[in-house]
């Protein structure tokens, strides 16, 4: 690696560091200052560097996860009032999240709770109010397109307590699904974990889906290569360290390719959470390997679906 590309891995370390101090930290005040600190930057030049890694200025990345994130919860959490969600993700008033919502996706939140995220690309094609009011109508045409799951796969889910899992990760911003980025990311974290004897038989490793990519640009939706690291262990190089909550997650095995895992998804929030007596909670979404991650022979991703749940 020349010394231009670790300088650059490290930028990307920690302006990765204040976007999880962002996620962990949505409901408070931030000002600059703090979050300079916590990249180890002089303020005066953060607001540049984040937005020379980034490609969006501080404020308005905040203010666009922030609303991604209190879209996502609309739906999570039916039941709960809009003011809270608001206040939950660091809105000061009902007045200043209900601007900023419609601005952002062009209805009020209690329109977007009623019918639902339209996807990214019917956003882009249609009246965004209009599209609301059809997604109900397509919602079934979708499903109709989807893959059919075997009985056996469909009777497979469990909600299970996980562990909260101490990791190593490493991150990449750009559509889910096919594609080369994520699979260059985990060769990326192979090497570093094999060179401290990481990468081994009994390894446990996270893919975890930072965004929603009904609510977020696929452009910028965010993921990470993750290993679970013991007690005591420093991490160094290009990672940064986290820590994904435990708790209820309902579980899916997943053995097929990463056209075919989509299915999955859809047969888990479509099919089965609605007549589950649970809801999706605030957690990420995370694929869960152990041990082996992919099958050389069939060219299949293995691994377990989990999506965090909560009592309805």
């Amino acid at each position: 690696m020349t010394g231009s590309e670790r300088h650059r891995r490290e930028y990307e370390k920690r302006v990765n560091r204040v976007i999880d101090h962002l996620r962990t930290h949505k409901s408070e005040d931030l000002s600059v200052e703090s979050l300079a600190a916590v990249a180890g930057f002089s303020p005066f030049h953060f607001h540049r560097v984040f937005k020379s890694m980034t490609g969006e200025n501080l404020m308005e990345h905040i203010q666009r996860t922030r609303l991604e994130a209190a879209a996502t919860a609309l739906g999570a959490r039916p039941h709960a009032d809009i003011l809270e969600i608001a206040l939950d993700h660091g809105f000061r008033s009902a007045s200043a999240f209900a601007r900023a919502f419609k601005e952002r996706f062009g209805m009020t939140a209690s329109a977007w709770r009623a019918a639902g995220p339209p996807a990214s690309n019917e956003r882009e094609t249609e009246s965004k109010l209009g599209q609301a009011k059809s997604t109900r109508g397509k919602a079934s045409a979708r499903a109709k397109s989807q893959p059919v799951l075997m009985k056996e796969d469909r009777m497979n889910v469990k909600v299970q307590t996980l562990p909260s899992y101490r990791v190593a990760y490493l991150r990449t911003v750009g559509p889910y699904g096919p594609g080369l980025h994520i699979p260059l990311l985990w060769e990326r974290l192979s090497r570093w974990a094999a060179a401290r004897d990481l990468w081994n038989a009994d390894k446990i490793c996270l893919g975890i889906s930072l965004d929603n990519p009904k609510v977020t640009d696929p452009a910028r939706c965010r993921y990470d290569a993750a290993i679970v690291i013991p007690d005591g262990f420093k991490a160094d190089g290009d990672v940064n360290v986290t820590e994904v909550a435990g708790g209820k997650y309902a579980t899916l095995a997943f053995r097929g390719t990463a056209e075919e895992i989509g299915a999955y998804y859809d047969h888990l929030f479509g099919a089965w959470l609605p007549t589950s007596g649970y809801q999706p909670d605030d957690r990420f979404i995370f694929e869960l390997h152990r041990g082996e991650m992919f099958d050389e022979k069939t060219c299949q991703i293995l691994c377990e679906i989990c999506v965090p749940v909560r009592p309805l």
